[in-house]
């Protein structure tokens, strides 16, 4: 099932943690230098894809012009953050509109949860160029835009993103220190804990390898990539325009990095890894073991199973998100196992056949 309530909403009539955060980044751009018709365009789709957008960006903009009346400093003023140890000089001649903006970035800056998704629950989001970001289930990004680039975090989850064609800023998506820069473009990235993936739909990409383990989501990204060739037999060539390893992907093309171990090039099926946008999940002869990791992202009931033998047991069929109880009672009339369902937890017990 697909659902657009925020994860950090604590009533019907608050707008979400989330919300507010690009409400906030909203206010600022349109009060600031780089101000455009694209800007303006951008927002107005914003605005008017939910009531809960317009009233995040009414109490964005109730700040805003709070702060416009604060009282402007006669001499260098410090801000202080005592905790991260954040020192602002705001110099004497900034109007009540630069304070403001302070007040909203730090805001941003020390408060913002990123953009995010329950287990189980999806989101589509519009950014201000129309790029479009599809999140999956407990998925979390962090958008950083400026004059020069468009940059995107994915901290954890998967994001499918649909890149407005901007030449002059290129779209760079970083997780797990892998970088991938597009430009009009679609794609997915999935990060899990110790693997990587990228799936190129349509258009070009390039992308930067990770170092030979990929780095805790508290780390920093490598400063160097890698150049160790990829297995799989339908390797890309390198991109001539960027740092020695990166590779340039073709329409259909996924290359998964998995701690050390060389990145693995493919060709999935694409309606299957694009399935979860249809509220899917779609198995082709999938180990038990994988099918029940999959379907376990998408539900708060945990599928277990008991028996090692039945872990290599052969699923293929389209499930619904979510819906752990249909798939574990197709499972075990297909094999003929025993389910014990304890409430938050739904144990497939048996051998194949027995």
């Amino acid at each position: 099932m697909t659902m657009t309530a925020s994860a950090d909403r604590p009533s019907e009539n608050t707008p979400s943690a989330a919300a507010c955060a690009e409400a906030a980044a909203w206010v600022a751009r349109l009060h600031g230098e780089d101000r455009t018709a694209s800007v303006e365009a951008g927002f107005k789709r914003w605005l008017a894809a939910s009531a809960e957008h317009r009233a995040a960006f009414e109490m964005a903009n109730e700040i805003w012009v709070g702060a416009e009346q604060l009282p402007k400093p006669a001499a260098p003023a410090f801000v202080r953050w005592p905790r991260a140890a954040l020192v602002v000089t705001v110099p004497r001649a900034l109007t009540g509109v630069g304070v403001a903006a302070i007040a909203i970035s730090l805001l941003l800056h020390f408060r913002d949860p990123g953009l995010a998704t329950r287990v189980g629950e999806q989101r589509n989001l519009s950014l201000e160029d129309g790029t479009r970001i599809s999140l999956n289930t407990a998925s979390r990004v962090h958008v950083h835009y400026d004059r020069t680039a468009r940059r995107v975090e994915l901290d954890e989850g998967e994001a499918y993103f649909e890149v407005a064609k901007r030449p002059d800023r290129p779209f760079i998506v970083l997780a797990g220190g892998t970088r991938v820069v597009a430009r009009g473009t679609a794609f997915l990235v999935r990060r899990d804990d110790e693997r990587v993936a990228v799936t190129l739909v349509e258009g070009k990409v390039t992308v930067a390898p990770a170092g030979e383990a990929l780095p805790s989501r508290s780390s920093a990204p490598p400063t160097s990539s890698v150049t160790a060739p990829l297995s799989g037999s339908d390797a890309p060539p390198s991109d001539p325009g960027g740092s020695a390893g990166d590779i340039t992907l073709s329409p259909g093309q996924r290359l998964t990095f998995v701690n050390h171990q060389a990145p693995r090039l493919d060709r999935p099926a694409i309606e299957r890894v694009t399935a979860w946008q249809r509220g899917q999940v779609i198995l082709d002869h999938t180990p038990l073991k994988d099918a029940v990791a999959e379907m376990n992202r998408y539900s708060d009931v945990e599928l277990t199973i008991e028996d090692p033998e039945a872990a290599q047991a052969q699923v293929t069929g389209i499930f619904r998100v979510g819906d752990s109880q249909s798939f574990a009672q197709a499972v075990a009339e297909t094999y003929h196992f025993r389910i014990v369902d304890r409430g938050g937890q739904i144990m497939i017990s048996g051998v194949p056949g027995g």
